[in-house]
Formats: C-alpha cells, sequence, structure tokens
C-alpha cells in the first residue's frame, strides 16, 4: 500500500486537528498512522483510495467524518480558455485530457507533497506510467492558450529537460537522462515519440519528463495539469483525481476546462459529474449485521461525501463523487457506511450455529494421497497449465476436438489447457535422466471440451523411471494407493494409447469411481523424447471423489 510522508505541522494545519487526534482520525478512514524515526507522519493509504494520496484528500473525508461537512463537495466549473490538438494518429499512447486548476498557491513544502501525490498515481493507477503519465505545470508559464500533442522524431525535438541545464534533442534525453533510460521506451514508435507542445514550445515528453520552461516551483499560484496514457477510462480517473486534489488546495475551489480536439471527436474535461448509484439497505443491514432505515443509511453516506436520499423504506439512491473511482458496487457503499459508523460501535453478534471446518472428502484423498506417495518415494511436481497443442494430441493421446485452446496465444508452446498430464510427465523425466531412479507424481486439474461445454477433471498424473521400469512397478503403486486409502479395483481391461504399448497397458475402474489408465511407454516414443531408460507411468482421474465431496470427519 502507499506511504504517504507529511510534517506534524502541516498534517495539524490541513486536518484542523492536534496531532494525536488527527492520527485517530486517519485510522478511521482505514489509514494505517505513525510517526517515523525522523519525526514524520507516515500514512499508509488503501491502493484503491488515490483520492486520498494527498493530505487535503485526507481532509475532505475527515471533514465528512467529523461533521464539518455533508455531501459531495462542491466545486465550480468554468472554461480555462485552452485547448489541446491532437495531431495525427499518436496511436502508442492516444489518450490525453487536461484541466486548471487556479490559486493552488505552492510553497516549498507543498510542492514536495504534490510531487509525491504524482508518482503515487504513477505508481497506483498508472502501472509506473505504462498506462497513466501525468504532467504538472506552471500554468502562467505557459507560452500559448493553444496545445499540440502528437508525434516527432525523437533526432529533431529540441528542449531543456526538466531538472538539466542545457538543450537537447530528444534522442539524448531519452539515452543520457535518469528519466530517459528508465520510461523512455514506453511510449517509443521507432524514432518517433509522443510530443506535447504549448504553441512551439515543448512542455512535455509523455511519459519520460517535463521541458523546464514550466517548472513549477515555490511560488507558483495556478496549475495546468496534462494526463496522457493508452487506457480512456484511467487518463479520465487520474485527471478526476488529481483535479479534484488540488481543487482542495485551492482557495477558489475552481477547475478550469480545458477542450481537446481530436480528429474524430472534441470532448471537455474534467466534467466531475457525480455518478448514480442504488442501495437496499435489506443488503446493507445483512452485510453489516446491524439493522439500518433508508433515512439511516442516506445520514451515513452523506457523512462520507456523497449525496444520498431514501427513495422509500429499502432504496436508497445515491451520487458518486467523480473522484471516488473506487465506488463500483454497493457493497463498497456499505464499506463508506461502517466507517461512518465505526467498527467499534457494532456490536457483535455470535453465530447462531457453533461449526468446526472440515476437508472436502476429495482434498482429504488428495491430502492422504501425497503421504503415501512420499512413503513410496514419490516426489511431487508442478507443472504449467498452458501447453503444447500438439504434444497433447501426439503423446498424450487427446483428440484435437477435445482441446481447449487460447484465442490470442504468446506462441505454440503455450496455446491450449492442458488435458492430460502424460506429455508433462514424459518432459520432465527426460530433463532429469541424471537422477535415477525417478520417481515423480502431480496432482492438478485438466480440462477437456465436448457436447456439455468444457469439463474440469481431478487429476493424478505418476511415473517410474528406472533401469528395469515397467507394468508391475507401475500396477503396484495404483494398487497399493487405492487400497490404502479404502477403496478397491472393481474392473480392470486390457487398454490402447498412443505412448504406451500394446499389451502392457490397461485401463482400470475402483468402487468410488476413479478411473486410471497405466502402462509401460513405447520405445519409440522414449527415442523421441531423448530418454534413455525404461519408463513406466499412469493417469488417474478422481473426479467422482470431488463430486461426492463429503466433508471428512
Amino acid at each position: 500500500m502507499p506511504v504517504l510522508r507529511f510534517s506534524p505541522g502541516r498534517v495539524e494545519e490541513v486536518l484542523r486537528l492536534p496531532l494525536e487526534e488527527a492520527l485517530r482520525v486517519a485510522e478511521r478512514l482505514k489509514i494505517e498512522a505513525e510517526i517515523a524515526s525522523d519525526g514524520m507522519v507516515e500514512f499508509e493509504v488503501e491502493v484503491d483510495r488515490p483520492d486520498m494520496f494527498c493530505l487535503e484528500g485526507i481532509a475532505r473525508q475527515a471533514d465528512g467524518l467529523l461533521g464539518r461537512a455533508r455531501g459531495l463537495p462542491k466545486y465550480e466549473l468554468r472554461d480555462s480558455g485552452y485547448t489541446v490538438r491532437v495531431e495525427g494518429d499518436v496511436a502508442v499512447r492516444p489518450y490525453i485530457l487536461a484541466a486548471v486548476v487556479w490559486s493552488v498557491n505552492v510553497d516549498d513544502e507543498y510542492l514536495r507533497e504534490l510531487i509525491q501525490f504524482q508518482e503515487k498515481l504513477h505508481l497506483s493507477l498508472g502501472g509506473d506510467r505504462r498506462y497513466v503519465a501525468i504532467g504538472i505545470h506552471d500554468l502562467d508559464k505557459l507560452p500559448s492558450r493553444t496545445l499540440y500533442y502528437r508525434l516527432e522524431p525523437i533526432d529533431v525535438v529540441r528542449f531543456t529537460p526538466l531538472g538539466h541545464g542545457e538543450e537537447m534533442s530528444l534522442g539524448e534525453v531519452l539515452e543520457r537522462t535518469e528519466q530517459g533510460a528508465k520510461y523512455g521506451r514506453i511510449a517509443l514508435s521507432g524514432r518517433m515519440h509522443p510530443v506535447l507542445y504549448s504553441g512551439d514550445t515543448v512542455i512535455s515528453v509523455p511519459p519520460v519528463i517535463n521541458a523546464e520552461v514550466t517548472r513549477v516551483e515555490p511560488g507558483t499560484r495556478n496549475i495546468f495539469i496534462d494526463v496522457t496514457g493508452t487506457n480512456k477510462r484511467l487518463v479520465r480517473d487520474t485527471l478526476y483525481v488529481l483535479a479534484a486534489g488540488l481543487a482542495e488546495r485551492s482557495k477558489e475551489k475552481t477547475i478550469g476546462l480545458v477542450k481537446v480536439e481530436r480528429p474524430e471527436e472534441t470532448i471537455t474535461e474534467p466534467r466531475m459529474e457525480p455518478r448514480g448509484m442504488s442501495l437496499e439497505t435489506r443488503y446493507a443491514s445483512a452485510m453489516l449485521g446491524a439493522r439500518l432505515t433508508a433515512e439511516e443509511a442516506a445520514a451515513h453516506l452523506e457523512r462520507m461525501r456523497f449525496d444520498a436520499r431514501p427513495v422509500d423504506e429499502n432504496l436508497v439512491a445515491v451520487k458518486v463523487p467523480a473522484y471516488r473511482i473506487d465506488i463500483i458496487h454497493p457493497v463498497d457503499l456499505v464499506e463508506e457506511i461502517m466507517l461512518s459508523i465505526g467498527v467499534d460501535n457494532l456490536a457483535p453478534e455470535p453465530p447462531r450455529m457453533m461449526l468446526r471446518g472440515r476437508l472436502l472428502r476429495h482434498r482429504y484423498w488428495e491430502r492422504e494421497a501425497r503421504k503415501l506417495l512420499a512413503g513410496m518415494g514419490f516426489v511431487e511436481v508442478v507443472s504449467y497449465s498452458l501447453v503444447d497443442c500438439g504434444k497433447q494430441v501426439s503423446i498424450g493421446g487427446v483428440r484435437p476436438e477435445e482441446l481447449v485452446r487460447l484465442a490470442n496465444p504468446l506462441g505454440p508452446e503455450t496455446a491450449c489447457l492442458r488435458a492430460t498430464l502424460i506429455p508433462q510427465l514424459l518432459e520432465l523425466a527426460a530433463a532429469n535422466q541424471h537422477r535415477i531412479p525417478l520417481r515423480v507424481y502431480e496432482l492438478a486439474e485438466t480440462l477437456r471440451a465436448g457436447q456439455a461445454g468444457v469439463v474440469a477433471r481431478k487429476t493424478l498424473g505418476i511415473l517410474v523411471m528406472n533401469d528395469k521400469a515397467g507394468y508391475e512397478d507401475i500396477q503396484a503403486v495404483v494398487y497399493t494407493l487405492v487400497r490404502l486409502l479404502g477403496d478397491e479395483v472393481t474392473e480392470i481391461n486390457e487398454a490402447s494409447h498412443p505412448s504406451l504399448i500394446e499389451g502392457r497397458t490397461a485401463r482400470l475402474r475402483t468402487r468410488s469411481g476413479i478411473k486410471a489408465i497405466l502402462g509401460e511407454v513405447k520405445p519409440q516414443v522414449l527415442e523421441k523424447l531423448g530418454i534413455t531408460y525404461p519408463v513406466a507411468l499412469a493417469e488417474v482421474d478422481y473426479t467422482s471423489i470431488a463430486e461426492n465431496a463429503v466433508p471428512r470427519p
């Protein structure tokens, strides 16, 4: 979870509380708060609450909890007079939005917090700038009210990068600067890269670095924000969170709308329009274990900075602020009510029935099978679920139409979900011929397609490899396992399999419905895989145990 650091004086100033009380309020908001060894206050915030990655965002929630404010925060929206024009196809990073916030009044301490806010958003919502990147500029230093966003040749673009005292080409920035080395390849397309201009002046190279010309520094009053990325929703959400956080610092609480002109559309953001949701009080009461009326639920939600009104005795209409991107399901609203009530104020209720946890029958079977196989000298292995389709057919004996294929695999080696464990056990044997005798097993789920859809099977694969491995060796293992697990073989028949020797292969069934195929591997299969020792194996289908999954005492 993101850890935010603030000076104690700033915490007291922004939350308008003595430090100890401020820390208690933060903890009621699910923030872990402590004083670090250097005297700074550390707030560990839930990763899904980016609106509280700044001190003003925490104070906004605290004001509601303390009764200082109710309902949606009010921000004035007005046209900023700024326009961003997207020229051409910026396919590597196609989305850009912008906003203006006036009267932020940056000082030394707030500048450090602003950089911290930006970087925490980069790491969480932005995926370390791969999905979203933020540029923060001094509005009064922008050369023009018209900005341009386009792909440019990295050897032609020249500017002074932030924190450097000399002009460089964009290519040099990507090669010589720390930011360029770290983020330079994210949006690079051949020798082209996205560039943001204000008039004819470069102000940013998203997602790498801003230009020195629009540096934010102590004394900056007004802020211009640009957000670029590969995901339209994430770009918008990040802009809303950042604009609302900066507006809380602003005396005017005014956000400037910026027009973005794209070849296919023109949009103006940030609109900051709240989203509508509804909450059933029966659902909320059941989740909390406390009886709530619609009026009480609405009051608690307003305390947590939502607009809420009772529709009837069981339904509350809720408006969610645009910056609360974590609210996606009614259970999230229930959690907000819980925070308003206070976890300590919810009375515990003893369970109506005292139940003791027990293993399901197939889990018990697996646990005991592991113990027995370990006692027989076997080692458990774990292989990949995504496999080569061809090997499943040629070695595993699976019909092509039974394979569950991926629509967009990374390559032929991972094009199917495994339907049998046999190919992977044999490949493992081929790679471990220096460890003779080899006795391994794997417990896994296999998948096959059929007329009724995809069917999952509980599967145990067992392999024996040594100088004289044969049918009797693997039969002894399977029969011992079946008998010691309280089962018995009721049917056994000669069988055929593309990888197993005719006349040395069998299928069996047990009283509990377990099915297995076992036998010796054909010499030509061993030769094809480069295995120089005899191999015997078995594949046990114990799905019937899972289907009759009665808990064990």
